[in-house]
């Protein structure tokens, strides 16, 4: 039966250390603790290699992520309503309390425990969406749903406690850039300059170098960043998600995604009117 957040229980048969752990071995795996990712994790997250390797690391992310995706599915867990932004912000600790309490009762075991729990609760939800409902039927699903979970999860664990990473095996930003993700896929603008806020303090609280391969990764998530919050700043909304989401584009943006990146969101060629 659906549950509403505030009275869903998350499954523990699905929801427990081993897959947590699980998940982060498949996304991080090949990584040795240096500062900066080597590049068949870069090629890997970002589908840099061939449709064939990204086909391939898709299925083991489903292997792992599709039982738990499903056991938290609208047709089980039941957000309200979504009316805008700033209402989720509102209910942030509403929309997220399941996975709250989760991270909470993983804290009281150790800092550890907490931080790895966080980050894969945060990869389940905007990450592994992303890698295994690709269809255009199925992403209103990833924006609508899990998109609204990942952030209000971020969001309602980073203001008790902006630093749960620190002092973890996690701390690096090899770690705690994929917590910013779920604000740089929303299209509200102060969710893009609060991921900014947050990725400076934890820069400069690390000491982190100006030049060298930490400053590189920096630099291309700040390019991400930018490539990101510029059609929010313009349009207010991402136009490359229109068509999988049912939304008419206006002329300035149907002319603006002939010339920007569609983040893996396929375009169907508009059709001629009768």
């Amino acid at each position: 039966m659906a549950s509403s957040p505030a009275s869903f229980q998350l499954p523990r048969d699905v929801f427990n250390q081993s897959m947590y752990t699980q998940l982060r071995e498949i996304w991080f795996r090949g990584h040795t603790q240096t500062p900066v990712p080597d590049a068949s994790l870069l090629k890997r997250w970002f589908s840099i290699g061939s449709l064939e390797e990204r086909d391939a690391f898709d299925r083991e992310c489903s292997s792992i992520a599709s039982i738990p995706l499903t056991a938290i599915a609208p047709s089980e867990l039941v957000l309200p309503p979504f009316q805008s932004y700033a209402d989720d912000v509102k209910n942030a600790e509403i929309i997220a309390s399941p996975f709250l309490n989760e991270v909470k009762e993983a804290r009281q075991i150790d800092a550890e425990t907490g931080a790895g729990t966080f980050l894969s609760l945060v990869l389940l939800l905007d990450q592994m969406p992303r890698n295994t409902l690709r269809r255009q039927d199925e992403l209103p699903l990833v924006f609508n749903h899990y998109d609204r979970i990942a952030r209000a999860l971020v969001r309602s664990v980073l203001a008790t406690d902006p630093n749960i990473m620190d002092q973890t095996t996690m701390g690096s930003r090899v770690y705690w850039t994929w917590l910013l993700l779920p604000f740089m896929h929303s299209e509200d603008l102060p969710t893009h300059e609060l991921a900014l806020k947050l990725e400076r303090h934890w820069r400069l609280r690390d000491r982190e170098p100006t030049e060298g391969p930490i400053a590189e990764f920096a630099a291309r998530w700040i390019t991400n960043e930018d490539e990101h919050i510029e059609p929010i700043k313009r349009f207010g909304r991402y136009p490359h998600r229109n068509q999988c989401l049912g939304r008419a584009s206006t002329l300035e943006e149907m002319e603006y995604l002939t010339t920007t990146k569609n983040y893996g969101v396929k375009q169907e060629p508009a059709k001629d009117e009768l």
